[in-house]
């Protein structure tokens, strides 16, 4: 009896996980696809003129498109890495979760923000960065509930300078977002800061040699 108990609290656990990841993939592809109709509306707009045309004057949208597109790609690349080896959740790993859709669900606001902002509207700059930088924060604080609660398979729980080396872009970010503050002549530009993120990384975890 105790182990068909035991045996149907797994199952529970796993389906649960699962209805967690579905809810998440939902999100992030309803989030995926506001992103980009804006500039679809734009394009049925009789007045936009030609393709050149709307590919000239349309410019900085369609980067600011793609560049969200890619971030919320690599939010559910690194969700889905995550999940993938989680065997149960509770109550807090559930609340973060949902924050965290939260933020991606906000993104396409932000980059709407951004694309109709002037260089200098130093606001729509630090809310887009800023809500990529919590996103990313928020994530970073799912894995720790995952990894702190025995929520993992056994053994996939990533070492303390793993955790640590994961937090290295969401200082970067808010970094970004602090330059933006004080330079928002700068634009999105210091977003590039982000690309020191894995090679800061892999100094955090690289094993330290003996003297």
């Amino acid at each position: 009896m105790g182990e068909q108990t035991e045996s149907r609290r797994e199952v529970d656990a796993e389906k649960g996980v699962d209805r967690l990841v579905f809810f998440s993939d939902a999100v992030i592809a309803i989030s995926i696809t506001l992103i980009v109709l804006p500039l679809v509306d734009v394009a049925r707009d009789p007045g936009s003129g030609t393709a050149a045309e709307f590919f000239t004057q349309n410019g900085p949208g369609l980067l600011a498109a793609a560049v969200s597109f890619l971030v919320i790609g690599s939010f559910w690349r690194e969700h889905h890495r995550m999940f993938n080896r989680a065997v149960g959740f509770n109550r807090t790993l559930v609340t973060v979760n949902l924050l965290w859709l939260a933020g991606i669900a906000f993104l396409p606001l932000a980059t709407v923000l951004q694309v109709g902002a002037s260089r200098e509207d130093r606001l729509a700059a630090i809310v887009y960065i800023g809500t990529i930088g919590v996103t990313m924060a928020l994530l970073r604080v799912d894995e720790l509930v995952l990894a702190r609660t025995g929520l993992l398979e056994p053994g996939a729980a990533p070492g303390n300078r793993r955790l640590l080396s994961h937090w290295v872009g969401v200082v970067l970010c808010f970094i970004a977002a602090g330059v933006v503050g004080v330079w928002p002549q700068l634009g999105l530009y210091p977003l590039l800061l982000m690309l020191l993120s894995s090679p800061i990384q892999r100094l955090i975890v690289r094993p330290r040699t003996a003297p």
